[in-house]
């Protein structure tokens, strides 16, 4: 009996006979003792080399930690002398920490440990821990990052440099503000505010590449550091007209947040940008800017707006329509979408004394939709 014929019970046609006596070899094959030796070897020397890699992945843990720990056993001290020491001088430096230093973990442990101080303190203390990295010659590896060309190593460098004030390499900094890597750009950018304030903006003259929502957030927090505005009203109005879409939707970002009424007809002007999303940060930042004219200015661009800008205006002109904008509202109560006409009775029975009674009656004349808008807007208002 064939091994097809034994496996399915059907008898086997001379069709398939080549087939089942390959099938037949294959089987004896795998099932001999030579083969199933040799896949127990094999898996042997698989079990040795894992054993060995979790081996030497312990051993290097180990002796990192050892080095850490006696690098932390002087640096410590040497710190909590900084901290104690008023006059802001560098308390003597013992050989012994030198020569422990030549360790790159120990070097690294020394940086990332001085970075951790300095968050912590201000003033002569962190002018005294600045010192400190510099006389240890922990600087020069922080710029032996900066050169490589992997972009993790890279940032990394860039970030012990700012975190350490080394102004003197701002160029250098600044040069990577437009980096292909999003992660090294990110923190050159970072890098530049954090050296030089709101005069470090200036990289926004030169970036080709999108700034994220994440990145806009992050540098609109770090300049809250910074009280001195330099070139902020001089540089809005050339940021709103670059090239770059996110580089003005930061520059309008920035108008909002630190009220330049000065840029606000250089605002008024973004509201015909070919990008949407430029035109919905130009009518936040404007009503932020507000004043009796901004209602008839942002309804003058209603009609070109997408429904999201639509809606957004008109919840804006909840609290800013007047009288004036009757007419508008009324014509809008034709809007094809029934949450534009909504939006629009609302604040059309809040602008005006004879809003609801103009509800009231577009109610009878067209009961669907405007009699239950009219039975909304009189219980909201």
């Amino acid at each position: 009996m064939t091994v097809l014929s034994y496996l399915f019970n059907i008898p086997i046609s001379a069709g398939f006979v080549l087939l089942d006596n390959a099938i037949t070899r294959a089987i004896a094959k795998y099932m001999s003792t030579d083969f199933l030796l040799l896949v127990v070897q094999v898996m042997v020397i698989a079990i040795v080399l894992v054993v060995f890699a979790i081996y030497l992945s312990l051993f290097y843990k180990k002796r990192k930690y050892f080095y850490t720990k006696r690098i932390q056993k002087y640096l410590e001290p040497l710190i909590s002398e900084i901290l104690m020491e008023e006059s802001g001088d560098l308390p003597v430096i013992e050989r012994r920490i030198f020569r422990i230093l030549n360790n790159s973990v120990a070097r690294q442990y020394a940086i990332d440990e001085l970075i951790r101080c300095k968050k912590n303190f201000s003033g002569s203390v962190s002018a005294s821990i600045v010192a400190l990295y510099v006389q240890l010659g922990l600087k020069k590896q922080s710029l032996q990052k900066l050169a490589n060309d992997k972009w993790y190593i890279k940032a990394r460098g860039i970030q012990e440099l700012y975190m350490m004030d080394q102004k003197d390499l701002l160029k250098t900094i600044y040069s990577n503000t437009n980096s292909k890597n999003a992660f090294v750009r990110m923190e050159a950018q970072t890098g530049v505010i954090n050296l030089a304030g709101f005069a470090g903006l200036r990289f926004l003259d030169v970036i080709s590449y999108p700034l994220t929502e994440w990145q806009q957030l992050k540098l609109l927090e770090q300049l809250k550091l910074y009280h001195e505005r330099e070139g902020l009203s001089e540089n809005i109005p050339k940021w709103l007209q670059s090239k770059n879409d996110t580089v003005v939707i930061f520059a309008l970002k920035l108008a909002d947040e630190y009220q330049q009424f000065g840029v606000r007809d250089y605002v008024v002007g973004c509201l015909d940008h070919t990008d949407h999303s430029v035109r919905r940060q130009a009518i936040k930042t404007l009503l932020r800017l507000e004043d009796e004219e901004t209602p008839a200015i942002l309804l003058a661009y209603f009609k070109e707006e997408p429904f999201v800008n639509q809606a957004f205006i008109l919840d804006a002109l909840r609290t800013l329509a007047t009288g004036k904008e009757t007419d508008f509202l009324i014509d809008l109560l034709d809007h094809p979408n029934d949450t534009i006409k909504l939006k629009a009775a609302v604040i059309l029975a809040e602008c005006s004394d004879e809003g609801l009674g103009i509800l009231e009656k577009r109610g009878m004349e067209q009961p669907e939709p405007y009699e239950r808008i009219y039975r909304h807007v009189k219980t909201v208002k």
